[in-house]
């Protein structure tokens, strides 16, 4: 799996893993196990036995995967900002690019370098429109890329074709303060873009409006590379002083494991009691009921655990048909009459 990846389970809605770190393992679904051959139940006795022990199934389900990009700087912006010629600019990745809207449609990733040989990677996801936190434009799936940059970019398109660059800004922070997540307390900056279309009068003017605003825009022409190196150096600052973001809160984490003979005790939507744990079931599963070796295999390894004695603590009595490991038996009878 790429880093980045969060495995969702389909049915229930947990998060079972989040992989962020480099060789990363986790375990999200138990593999079979085969059942013993006749063999492994030779004794001095019966040298050739005639039965053996059935095989457990694999355990099954839905799992989706999702990437969440990494990376320290992530470009947002609406579309024919230029982020990704920008993009091309600070690193040597080689996006699409063209001179119509939604030319990106998948994140791409590049390394800027400094003068001094600090590195930073850098994600340009595709260009958002106004409700994209609601899924607009696919807006959701794009801003979820950028949930594990530690910095963000605001590329502002300031040419005289576009939107008011103001009104740009505050639209972009917007759509991240309506995704949540915590979108909008990451660390942020601005690059005014497209300045080698604008006179220096109209630049001027529009940096003084941000300043007015409170916001230090950095004037920049991804075409000419104008102000790429004041936007490097500004991003490894903020990327310097802001921390890893926080990985998903996993709900459930299946690792490799001895077997577990707990079990619990549970009613039935229909009233009947049920014992289930992860060695129960596997036993259970594992016993071929017509051969009689294994039926009292199984009923002294369902004794040893306390199965029946735990059940008639929950109210079971003799005669009463219950759930064991998945399956039919009558409290009180013999092994052999287990349905």
């Amino acid at each position: 799996m790429p880093l980045g990846t969060v495995l969702t389970d389909v049915d229930s809605g947990e998060i079972l893993a989040d992989l962020v770190k480099d060789e990363e393992q986790v375990i999200v679904a138990r593999g079979g196990s085969g059942g013993r051959g006749n063999a492994s139940f030779a004794t001095p006795v019966d040298r050739a036995p005639r039965y053996s022990e059935e095989g457990v199934s694999a355990q099954e389900r839905h799992i989706r995967l999702r990437l969440k990009v990494l990376a320290d700087i992530g470009i947002v912006g609406f579309p024919n900002a230029g982020k990704s010629t920008l993009l091309s600019k600070l690193s040597a990745a080689h996006p699409k690019i063209a001179d119509y809207p939604f030319t990106t449609l998948s994140p791409n990733l590049g390394v800027a370098s400094s003068s001094n040989g600090e590195r930073a990677t850098i994600a340009d996801i595709p260009g958002l429109v106004e409700g994209a936190a609601e899924g607009k434009g696919l807006g959701n799936k794009f801003l979820a890329h950028i949930e594990r940059s530690r910095v963000l970019l605001f590329v502002i398109d300031g040419s005289s074709v576009a939107p008011d660059p103001i009104l740009a800004c505050h639209l972009l922070e917007r759509e991240l303060h309506q995704y949540g997540r915590h979108l909008d307390e990451k660390p942020r900056y601005v690059a005014l873009n497209k300045i080698d279309c604008i006179s220096p009068q109209k630049r001027t003017g529009i940096l003084r409006r941000f300043c007015r605003e409170g916001i230090d825009a950095i004037p920049v022409s991804a075409l000419t590379g104008q102000g790429v190196d004041t936007v490097i150096e500004r991003g490894l600052a903020l990327v310097a002083c802001t921390p890893l973001p926080p990985r998903e809160e996993i709900t459930r984490l299946y690792r490799m494991r001895p077997s577990d003979e707990t079990f619990e005790i549970t009613r039935e939507p229909d009233g009947m009691l049920s014992a289930s744990g992860r060695y129960l079931d596997r036993i259970v599963k594992m016993t071929d009921f017509d051969k009689p070796f294994q039926v009292e295999l199984l009923d002294q390894r369902l004794r040893k655990l306390g199965v029946e004695k735990a059940l008639r603590k929950k109210g079971a009595h003799d005669g009463q048909n219950v759930l064991i490991g998945g399956r039919l038996f009558m409290v009180g009878q013999e092994p052999a009459s287990k349905k």
